[in-house]
């Protein structure tokens, strides 16, 4: 039976959703917890950005979007940041890989023509 290959999306959610069962289940409620995984999965989807302010994820924007806003505890921040770090970076990847880039050619090594210095240094004699 022939294997059938996934796609990066599909491979990235299941990464993403591992990371959710092993590090934010033990510190969340069950109904939190659908949620954040959720979310974090929908970014992937959709290719978008977690909310962020000041280049920082928005937890208060997350808290609010999950449902989960007595649960915001530094400690699940913590536990959450990698992740969303993780999503990030492969949103940065994903934009560049699908983006159209110009055949550049092939540049050779700029060559500056230069004196050619002797091995021994050149003596003046002195006119008297």
């Amino acid at each position: 039976m022939p294997i059938k290959k996934s796609s990066a999306s599909d491979v990235f959610q299941r990464k993403i959703s591992d990371f959710c069962d092993m590090r934010l289940k033990p510190l969340l409620q069950p109904r939190s917890f659908e949620n954040i995984k959720g979310f974090m999965i929908g970014l992937i989807v959709f290719q978008s950005r977690p909310p962020l302010r000041a280049g920082r994820v928005d937890w208060q924007e997350i808290a609010s979007l999950c449902g989960m806003d007595e649960e915001m505890s530094p400690e699940f921040k913590r536990a959450a940041q990698p992740g969303f770090d993780a999503i990030l970076r492969w949103l940065g990847v994903a934009k560049t890989s699908t983006a159209r880039k110009s055949p550049v050619a092939a540049k050779r090594p700029l060559r500056v023509p230069a004196k050619p210095i002797p091995a021994q240094p050149v003596r003046r004699a002195l006119a008297s």
